[in-house]
Parts: C-alpha cells; sequence; structure tokens
C-alpha cells in the first residue's frame, strides 16, 4: 500500500478551504487516516518508506517550498499558526516564545525526546518547555594543516595562551599564520559572537544578557566588551584580520595554496585538492584563554515539532499519528530523510557513534562535554549584517572596539522602536496564484513589459523536481519586510528580471504548455499565471516583451531571453515605497 501525495495545484486552493486541510483516503481497500500535512523541499519518498513500514494507516499531504528564504518563510508559519501538522524549520526561533507556546506542542513530556543529546536539548528550551527537537547539525570551526603540523612536529594550541606561545615558532618556520573568510558582513558578527561564547555567552549570564539586550534592558558592552577585547588580541597576533590579500573572498583560495597553518571561517573541505589528495586539514574549536572553555559553533539543518491545532478535540486520531511520525524521525534514519547525512553534519541523537573517518571525528570530544554553542543569529536579524560590517572594518583597523559596540546599541534601539522596515502591511494570507499576479505586475511595470509569465510551483514527479524560477510559498498576513519578500519572489536576494519577445499567439501555447522542467530522466510540468497590462486580451499576431520566470531553453530562445539588469528585490521595494508603502489589498494585484 502506497503513501498518498497531494498538494494543491495552487495556494488559492489552500486558502479557500483551509490552510493544508486535507480528507482521508483508502487504496488497494486499506483504509487511510486523515492525512498529516507537511512542508517538505524535496522528494519525500524516504521518509514515507519509514512510516510505511510501521504505520501503514498514516497518510501525508505534502506542500513543497523551494522558495529563496526558507527560513523566513516557515517562521512565518510559526508566527501566524498558518503551519502544517508536522512543521520543520531551520532554526529554533527562540526569539518568538510566546508565538512557539501558541502555535506548537511541548515535546518535553513525550518519550522520544530521551534520544536525543541533551546539551542540544537545553539549547531548545523555552521557559521550561520544548517545542522543537533538533535534526542533524553543522559543525562551524577553526581548521589547521594537519600536515604542515606533522611535517614540522608542532603541537596543536589547545588554548589561546598556547597559541600565541607557537606563533613565533610557526613564523620562524616562514609559514603563515592564518587566513581569514570575510567574505560577508555575517561573519564578521559571527566571529564576535564565537569569541564570546568561548568567554560566557552560553552561560545563564550571558542568555540572560541577551533578552535584556534585545528588549532593550542592557548594553552591548555588558555581553560584548569583553569578546572585543579578546578579539583584539587575535586581531594583534593575526589570526583576524580583514585584508583581500589573506582573507575576503580568497580566504579558503590562500589557505588550500599549502603554506598557512590556520583557517579561520569557511572550509569548503578537509583536503587541499577537491579529489582528496595534498595536505589534510583538520579542524579545531574557537579557543578560550586558558582552554577551559573552548567551542564549536553548531547550526542545526532542520528543526522538528508539532502543530498546537492537533491537541484540539477531535484531532485525537491526528495527534496519534503525528507522534509516530516523530518518533520516526527521531531515528537516525528518519533524520536523514531530510538532510543526509554527510561530512558536514553530526546527529543530534546520543546514540549516535561516529566514524572514525569522518574529518569531524576530532570534535566529538567537546560536543559530548558540551561545549559548543549555536549559531547566534534569531533576534538579531534587523540589525547583525550592519554590526558584522563593522566588525570587519574593526578587523582592518578602520574604527574601535568601542566603535562596533557603540553601533551595536544604536542599532539595537533603531530596531527595537521601528522594527525591520515595512513596505506594506498584508491584511490577509494572499495564495501563490495572487502572489504571482502581484509580481507579474511589479516586474513588468519596473522593465516595461506588457505582460508577465510567472510559473508557480507545486508538487511534481513526487516531489524530485521542483519549480525553482517562479512563485513558491505565499503571502502571510505579516507587515510586508525584505525577507518576506524574498521568501516568495523568484529572483531572491540578487536575481534580476528576465524578458523575452514573443507573440500573443506563442505566449497563449506556452500557457498551455506550461513551464517544462526535465531531470534525471522525469519531466514535470508547472502552470503559468498570467498578467496582461491593463487586463487586455493577447492578439496572436502582435509582439509582446514579456516578463518570464520559468522559461525552458524552447522559450528561450525562441523569445531571445534578455537580462533587464533589474533586480526583482528592489522593483518590490520601489513600487511599494513609490506608492506611499499602502497596506496590501487586492486592488493591487490589477496591472492598470
Amino acid at each position: 500500500m502506497k503513501m498518498k501525495k497531494t498538494v494543491y495545484a495552487l495556494m488559492s486552493g489552500m486558502i479557500l478551504t483551509g490552510i493544508f486541510c486535507g480528507t482521508a483516503a483508502a487504496e488497494d481497500g486499506g483504509e487511510k487516516h486523515e492525512p498529516l500535512t507537511i512542508t517538505y523541499s524535496s522528494g519525500i519518498d524516504a521518509l514515507e518508506a519509514l512510516v510505511q513500514e510501521s504505520y501503514p494507516e498514516i497518510d501525508l499531504e505534502v506542500y513543497p517550498y523551494t522558495g529563496r528564504n526558507w527560513s523566513r518563510f516557515t517562521c512565518d508559519q510559526m508566527i501566524t499558526g498558518e503551519m502544517p501538522d508536522i512543521y520543520n524549520t531551520t532554526l529554533a526561533w527562540l526569539n518568538y516564545p510566546e508565538e512557539m507556546k501558541a502555535h506548537l506542542l511541548d515535546l518535553s513530556s513525550y518519550a522520544f525526546t530521551d534520544l536525543y543529546d541533551p546539551n542540544l536539548l537545553a539549547q531548545q528550551e523555552v521557559d521550561g518547555g520544548l517545542y522543537l527537537l533538533p535534526g542533524n547539525y553543522y559543525v562551524y570551526s577553526l581548521a589547521y594543516n594537519a600536515t604542515l603540523f606533522e611535517e614540522h612536529g608542532w603541537k596543536v594550541p589547545e588554548s589561546f595562551e598556547e597559541l600565541e606561545a607557537l606563533a613565533p615558532e610557526i613564523e620562524a618556520a616562514g609559514v603563515d599564520l592564518a587566513s581569514t573568510n570575510t567574505d560577508s558582513a555575517g561573519q564578521g558578527f559571527q566571529y564576535m559572537c564565537n569569541l564570546a561564547d568561548t568567554i560566557d555567552l552560553t552561560s545563564l549570564k550571558g542568555v540572560k544578557w541577551q533578552r535584556d539586550f534585545l528588549s532593550g534592558n542592557a548594553t552591548a558592552e555588558e555581553g560584548f566588551g569583553e569578546a572585543m577585547d579578546y578579539m583584539q588580541k587575535w586581531i594583534d597576533l593575526g589570526m583576524l584580520e580583514g585584508s583581500e590579500a589573506r582573507g575576503g573572498r580568497r580566504g579558503f583560495e590562500v589557505f588550500t595554496e599549502g603554506n598557512t597553518a590556520f583557517m579561520v571561517g569557511g572550509v569548503d573541505r578537509w583536503t587541499q585538492n577537491e579529489d582528496g589528495t595534498g595536505d589534510r586539514y583538520e579542524p579545531m574549536p574557537y579557543l578560550s584563554m586558558d582552554g577551559t572553555n573552548n567551542m564549536y559553533i553548531t547550526m542545526m539543518s532542520k528543526n522538528f515539532g508539532l502543530s498546537a491545532k492537533l491537541a484540539e478535540p477531535g484531532n485525537e486520531q491526528k495527534l496519534e499519528d503525528a507522534l509516530h511520525v516523530m518518533e520516526v524521525l527521531s531515528t537516525f534514519e528518519g533524520q536523514n530523510t531530510f538532510n543526509n547525512y554527510n561530512s558536514s553534519s553530526i546527529s543530534s541523537l546520543r546514540g549516535w557513534t561516529i566514524d572514525e573517518a569522518n574529518p569531524l571525528a576530532p570534535c566529538m570530544e567537546l560536543l559530548q562535554a558540551g561545549q559548543s554553542a549555536p549559531l547566534l543569529y534569531t533576534g538579531w536579524e534587523g540589525f547583525l549584517a550592519e554590526v558584522g560590517g563593522k566588525v570587519l572594518d574593526y578587523l582592518n583597523g578602520k574604527c574601535t572596539g568601542d566603535d562596533v559596540l557603540a553601533l551595536t546599541d544604536e542599532l539595537c534601539a533603531k530596531f527595537l522602536e521601528n522594527g525591520a522596515y515595512s513596505y506594506s502591511e498584508v491584511d490577509r494570507s494572499y495564495s501563490g496564484e495572487e502572489t504571482a499576479m502581484l509580481t507579474g505586475r511589479i516586474f513588468g511595470d519596473a522593465v516595461g513589459a506588457d505582460c508577465a509569465l510567472i510559473s508557480v510551483d507545486r508538487l511534481q514527479a513526487d516531489g524530485r523536481i521542483q519549480d525553482g524560477a517562479g512563485i513558491c510559498g505565499y503571502m502571510m498576513p505579516l507587515p510586508l519586510t525584505d525577507e518576506r519578500i524574498v521568501s516568495v519572489i523568484p529572483t531572491g536576494w540578487n536575481g534580476t528580471i528576465q524578458t523575452v519577445t514573443l507573440s500573443g499567439k506563442q505566449i497563449n501555447e506556452y500557457m498551455e504548455k506550461g513551464y517544462v522542467v526535465e531531470r534525471d530522466g522525469e519531466t514535470a510540468v508547472f502552470p503559468y499565471v498570467l498578467v496582461t497590462k491593463g487586463g487586455e486580451a493577447l492578439k496572436d499576431d502582435t509582439e509582446y516583451t514579456v516578463v518570464v520566470c520559468g522559461a525552458d531553453e524552447e522559450m528561450s530562445a525562441a523569445g531571445n531571453i534578455t537580462d533587464s539588469g533589474v533586480v526583482g528585490l528592489q522593483a518590490f521595494k520601489d513600487f511599494f515605497e513609490d506608492r506611499g508603502n499602502p497596506p496590501m489589498s487586492e486592488e493591487l494585484l490589477n496591472w492598470d
């Protein structure tokens, strides 16, 4: 008996019938329970097969999300309560405690939570409750060239004090001390936080400071002051720098040249060459001064939870089924159905043993001892990039640590007063089809087009093929910020708008045909939404400039696809700002 995989062709169907609702199904004479809903970004066959082995009566109903901002989209699902029965997201969202308690079940009393590393569970508690369970996780570390260390007989430092003592010996051997990856402002922010973690940022005192600071009741100096002094020691030693010569976008490239002892940030592989040959690299933690509080930084690939609606009267069977699915997801095989285990990830389950050949094996002793800290992001999204940019200036000697702290205070205060800049207040949920209509008219206006063909993602080929070029997701009733625009538009943060020149007859033919994607011998067809300026009907023999999100090779060649150079996100922002940031309404869907 095969599990049913259904999805609404367009999100409008979801809005009309209720988010993620479904009906019971029966196949091959066997009765299925009412479907459990889940958002998924890839094929679901592996998870289905595992659930099928023990619970053939459980049915899964899938809505795929392959948009450009999974974190924001899934966070907004939780904030609004418009989430599937089985919820998964990238971050733990500890800065939304009330929303988590309102819309997610507390899982702390269920037996399957005992299968997880207690250190990781402790990092995800909210006022004594546990609303999200961690999946496989990534480890962020420093790296050292183990081949160089072996050749020179150097002992790997286990504290900053030992690193200071070793640095002159490394330099005397004609080897450069370190290369720093500084290709984004976010990395500057993380380096400051990672060093703060080796002091006390992960302690109860540090956690309390974060909450106080993000609510306007503490200063940056109180939490980051000591870390900035410590960072200066790393800068003075030569372990951290922002110059393009030894860092920037070339950081890892410089490290792979074979004459650098340490790499800070951005290790793409654990050998000098992509084929596994050459120098061998190994991870090491961010070092505390005396080595007693060294830290690896972790980030979950996925976090799992259950909708609080499952506890409502009438949902007893669905809740029982959902708990069974959580039992499956609380196994190594279950977690791998979301994120295959690889050389950059570690299982969050405490019964798991790492393969000795895994390059992250040297991390396990400290990780199991609880010397790890979650990547700092939630709560800081509104201004961390600007703080990180200032940290990079600090690494380059363009400002002082006090300047970084002052800017952090200033930006947090502004964020608390004004929040993230909003271009519009969205009054209700707008379906994927409606979001495509808005996108088509905005993009069309921005590039002077006559009409737009915007493809809309839906489940095809059991989720093994995604649209990727069209609308995925939908607008929820929340302030429309940069992050939320990016979570639904096809062009993401920096992508530009594409156009083709087609006759009215060709446009109608492509509308009927849909956006065809072929991959690994399979074919999927995604529907287009056609938006025309003024709502005019197309004439067969007239040529039109068409914005297209989802052009196959045939359309690209026939229509001479052209890059407008106009960034899609900027087009959205300009559209609302030029109109005085009006609230979202159905009138805005019409291309006047």
